[in-house]
Parts: C-alpha cells; sequence; structure tokens
C-alpha cells in the first residue's frame, strides 16, 4: 500500500482553504506572511492621498481666491482692464475649479467605498444578526424583512452619529483650517488638510447614513421567493442557461483554494457540466449560455488558457457564451498566500486585468460594445475598441514585460469597457448588460467584496433610458438582494456583499418589469422577486452549495417570456447536476 496518491494533493492545497485548515490557522498564516512594507505604503496611496487632495482643496481655493482679488486691485487705476482682468481670473478660477471639483468627488467616493461603504454593510449585519438573536428567527419573509430593515436604520442612526462626532471633535480641537499654501510650510499644509478631510469625510458619512436611512424607510417593495406563473401561448420566448463559480483551475489535479483537498480535483465537472449542456441544446437549443463570473479559481493565465482550450471542444455553446469576472478572477493575489499584498499600481493588478480582457475578446468580442457612459450610447464593439490606435501594442508590451505605459492603458481600457452591451440580435426580444461589481481589493482577505462604481452605474442607467420597449438581462457577480433565509452565516453576509447594492437596485428600478438579474458569488441557488424584478442566484458549476451538500456542482436552465413594451418574466427553472 502506497503512502499517499500525490494526484489527490496535499496540505499545502489546503493553505488558503477555511475547510482544509480551518479560519483560525489561515488568520495565524496572514499574521506570519503579512507584508508590513507595502501595508503602510498601500494606505499612504489608497487613504492618506486621497485624504489629502480632499481636505487642501479649501486652502487652494481660499489661495487662488486671494490672488484673483490682489491682481484685480492692482490693476483697479484702469476700470476697464480691471473688469476684463477679473473676468478672466474668475473665468480661469471657473476652469481651474472643475477638474479639482471632480478630483475631490472622485476621491471622496474612493474613500466611502474604500472605508465608509464596508464599515456600513459590516455594521449593518452586526445589527441585523443581533436583532435575529433577541426577537428569534424569523417565520415569514415579512418577519424576515422588516428585522432586516431595522437593522439597517439602526447602522445608518450609528454611523451618521459617529460621523458627526468625528466632524465636532476635529472642528472643536482645530477648526476648518484655511492656509494659504503660497506662504507656509508644507507640513502646515498637510496637516491643515488631513484636519479637513476629517471633517469633510465625518459631515459625508453623516449625510451618507441618512441617505440610507431614507432609501430604506421608503423601499415598498418585499424580497420573496420566485413561484413560477401560468404559462402564456402569446408571447415569445427565450431559453438559457446561467452557470457561476466555475473555478476553473490551471492544472490536470488541481484543487481549488476554498474547498482545498476536500473538493472536486481538475475540471472533470466543468468538462461534464458543458456535455450536459451540449446534449440539453441538441434537444431544446439554448439562446445563451450565461456564466456570472468566477470563471477562474485565481486568475491565473493557466486557467484562462484551460477555459478556451475547454470550449474548443463545443463550438455551438462558445458563440452563445458570455461571462462577467468575478473577484476569484481579479483579485486573488497569490493563491498560496493569503497575506500577501498587491500595490494599486502593480503589474499583477494589470495583468489580471488584461487577462480578463482577453477572454472577453475571445469569447464575445465582436458581440459585446463599448458604451459611452454619459449617453448610454452603443459605441465600437470590444475587438474594434481593443484595436484602436495604440492600445493593442501597448497590451501587447504590458503582457511580454509588464511595462509601465501598458498598466496605464490597462487602468483606462478597464474603467471604459464596463458596462459591456450585448445588444438584442435580429430574432431577439432583449439584450445583456454586463457589469463589473468587483471591488479594487489589493489583499486576498477582502478579495470578495463587490462595489460598482458611479460612471458603471450612470451608463447602465443611460441604456436602460434609451431602450424603453427593449429587455435586458443584466448579469454581476455579486448579489443585489439578500435571500429570503435567515440561516446564512454572518461571514457571508459580511464579507461578500455588495456594498452599494441599494444603488443598484435603484437605478433598476423604474425598468424592474424588463429586467432580470443574474449573480453568482455565494455559490447558492435561489430566485427571488422584489416587485417586478427578478434575481436569479446560481450555486457553483464546480462546488456546488456548501460543503455540507459533498460539493455537488449544479447550474440552472431558465425559460423567459417576452411580452409587449419589453415585459419579460420567468416562467420555469431547471436545476441541472453537473456531474
Amino acid at each position: 500500500m502506497r503512502i499517499w496518491d500525490l494526484r489527490r494533493g496535499d496540505d499545502d492545497d489546503n493553505r488558503t482553504s477555511p475547510y482544509g485548515r480551518g479560519l483560525r490557522s489561515i488568520v495565524f498564516a496572514v499574521v506570519l506572511e503579512f507584508n508590513y512594507l507595502k501595508a503602510p505604503i498601500g494606505l499612504l496611496a489608497l487613504v492618506v492621498v486621497p485624504a489629502l487632495l480632499v481636505g487642501i482643496a479649501p486652502s487652494i481655493l481660499l489661495t487662488y481666491g486671494r490672488l484673483v482679488v490682489h491682481k484685480s486691485t492692482l490693476i483697479g487705476s484702469a476700470p476697464v482692464l480691471a473688469l476684463a482682468s477679473l473676468v478672466v481670473l474668475i473665468g480661469g478660477a471657473l476652469w481651474l475649479a472643475r477638474p479639482l471639483l471632480a478630483t475631490m468627488r472622485l476621491t471622496l467616493w474612493h474613500l466611502h467605498y474604500s472605508l465608509v461603504f464596508p464599515i456600513f454593510v459590516a455594521l449593518r449585519e452586526l445589527v441585523r444578526a443581533l436583532v435575529e438573536r433577541v426577537l428569534g428567527r424569523s417565520t415569514s419573509p415579512e418577519q424576515l424583512d422588516r428585522r432586516r430593515r431595522l437593522g439597517t436604520a439602526c447602522a445608518a442612526l450609528l454611523l451618521g452619529g459617529a460621523g458627526i462626532a468625528l466632524a465636532t471633535a476635529i472642528d472643536v480641537s482645530l477648526g476648518l483650517q484655511l492656509v494659504d499654501v503660497e506662504r507656509v510650510r508644507p507640513w502646515a499644509v498637510v496637516r491643515a488638510a488631513l484636519g479637513n478631510a476629517a471633517v469633510i469625510f465625518g459631515l459625508a458619512v453623516a449625510v451618507e447614513s441618512g441617505y440610507w436611512l431614507w432609501r430604506e424607510l421608503s423601499r415598498k417593495t418585499l424580497v420573496l421567493d420566485w413561484a413560477p406563473g401560468p404559462p402564456r401561448p402569446d408571447v415569445s420566448r427565450a431559453r438559457v442557461a446561467h452557470l457561476s463559480d466555475l473555478h476553473v483551475v490551471g492544472e490536470r489535479y488541481g484543487c481549488r483554494m476554498e474547498a482545498g483537498t476536500h473538493g472536486p480535483r481538475g475540471n472533470r465537472c466543468i468538462q461534464s457540466a458543458f456535455r450536459k449542456l451540449a446534449t440539453i441544446h441538441a434537444s431544446t437549443p439554448l439562446d445563451r449560455i450565461l456564466v456570472t463570473g468566477d470563471v477562474t479559481d485565481a486568475g491565473t493565465r493557466a486557467e484562462w488558457a484551460e477555459l478556451l482550450d475547454l470550449l474548443q471542444g463545443f463550438p455551438e455553446l462558445r458563440a452563445r457564451l458570455s461571462f462577467v469576472p468575478g473577484n476569484h478572477d481579479m483579485n486573488i493575489i497569490d493563491r498560496a498566500n493569503p497575506g500577501r499584498l498587491d500595490l494599486p499600481w502593480s503589474a499583477g493588478t494589470a495583468l489580471r486585468q488584461l487577462r480578463v480582457v482577453l477572454a472577453l475578446e475571445a469569447l464575445q468580442g465582436d458581440r459585446a460594445h463599448v458604451v459611452d457612459h454619459a449617453s448610454g450610447a452603443l459605441g465600437p464593439s470590444l475587438r474594434e475598441y481593443l484595436h484602436e490606435g495604440q492600445r493593442a501594442a501597448l497590451l501587447r508590451d504590458l503582457a511580454r514585460r509588464g511595462g509601465l505605459r501598458g498598466r496605464w492603458e490597462m487602468a483606462k481600457v478597464w474603467d471604459a469597457i464596463f458596462p459591456l452591451v450585448e445588444p438584442p440580435r435580429p430574432h431577439d426580444d432583449y439584450g445583456l448588460i454586463l457589469l463589473n461589481s468587483n471591488a479594487r481589493s489589493h489583499f486576498a482577505l477582502t478579495n470578495a467584496v463587490g462595489v460598482i462604481d458611479p460612471s458603471q452605474l450612470r451608463a447602465m442607467k443611460r441604456v436602460l433610458e434609451r431602450s424603453p420597449e427593449r429587455a435586458w438581462l443584466i448579469l454581476l457577480h455579486h448579489q443585489l438582494v439578500e435571500h429570503t433565509m435567515a440561516s446564512i452565516s454572518l461571514r457571508e453576509r459580511i464579507g461578500l456583499a455588495l456594498v452599494n447594492a441599494s444603488d443598484v437596485l435603484s437605478a433598476i428600478g423604474p425598468h424592474a418589469s424588463r429586467v432580470v438579474v443574474l449573480h453568482g458569488h455565494r455559490h447558492r441557488d435561489w430566485i427571488g422577486v422584489s416587485g417586478d424584478l427578478v434575481v436569479c442566484s446560481a450555486p457553483s458549476v464546480s462546488l456546488g452549495t456548501d460543503a455540507e451538500s459533498g460539493y455537488r456542482g449544479t447550474f440552472n436552465v431558465h425559460d423567459l417570456a417576452f411580452g409587449a413594451g419589453g415585459q419579460v418574466r420567468m416562467t420555469a427553472s431547471e436545476r441541472v447536476s453537473a456531474l
């Protein structure tokens, strides 16, 4: 009898698995392996510098205002010249203030989604868990919804109070400091800027908390379990397969991060799922194959290559497949080192983005279009966009050498391409809107939190507004609504959250009857409704629902019906085992 079969993996495959080694072991490894040099550099780049930009703006405006007044006084002896000069100076001030105000707004929002949004979500879920423990388990969706609203309201009040307390404490001790940046030492300007940033930040937290409270109290729709409706013969139909969280590995006997040696090895379950899809398609043709993120297990080059090679054997399915990236595709810094940090400008971040973009181009580059974020108008196809000017050469240089110019270009491309839109084909009654819901995480333990940036959200709203008679399937990785079950763990509710889900729901709300949302991330098989909006959560193709299910992968096939004015509803859903 041999000692061990190496094809089964070994303890090294359990380094980042909460089921293989346990959470305590992972936390201990993080403490030992944490990069204490990169941490302050990352804090400086992600928090301190944005705070300085916000806090120094009042001083810059004060200095420039004094300059305008001073110049006007000097030329006051010539009224016409003084008036013309004053107009030019004020115009210049306004022209300079626009990018400054835009920078302030973006940096303030960056601070919010890096700090405030995650803190609010954590506080909200902690309060909700406390409310559920005090009041007992909910027995109906109505009770569950009321308790969740109560938890959100309490969290908003607590966080808002903390923001006011911070602003008041800084204002009482230091006051809002407006300094002339031409005449004082740099350290005095920095200290004043940080104090101002704390005041502005505290007030912004209070305002944002009030906004969350208002939004929660004004919400009128419950989240309920979906139930199939009666068939209607007078409408057109579509049949789509919804897959998620494939977690493709790059080795024949590779183990997955979450499951370690306890889960399935290699990609046999994914190959089996596609064989079943091919059989289903041959019997009852599928219109679309939709994959909602975590296509790969760690976003490595080998994993994306494995996926593309696998799909070569299924050309009919490949031609129908569309996907969005998940946190495992984007934010896994090092699958074997949970304590590793990645700096925002590192080549690793850009290369993970590039791999996603290359896979998008290979699979749906001619179908997916870039849109104008301000108007929602369709632009060139993704493939055409990627080959405009010198873009392809710069991205090729990024792949070869990790060059700085390639990283800058990749950052611009990444911000520009989402949401991708696949407009309706000639015989279709619906199109696809593909969102990137991954927060820019640079640390493995925070990789699963999601956010949709304002520019992407604005573009999605414009696309929906420009097509009032069209149905849309919206794909993203993170969940929009909390599932109608009280047993979801606190770790899952905090660590996997889409922190600005309420903003996304508000943007979709006016068009809910024309929209079906599909997501993955939680590995849970659930379909819900919130008013007219249908939300579909998919289990993992490779890992199933959870460890207790024995990692039996599944996917779903949904039947959709389309009516007048772009109305869409789900008429049936079938669960299919991947094995």
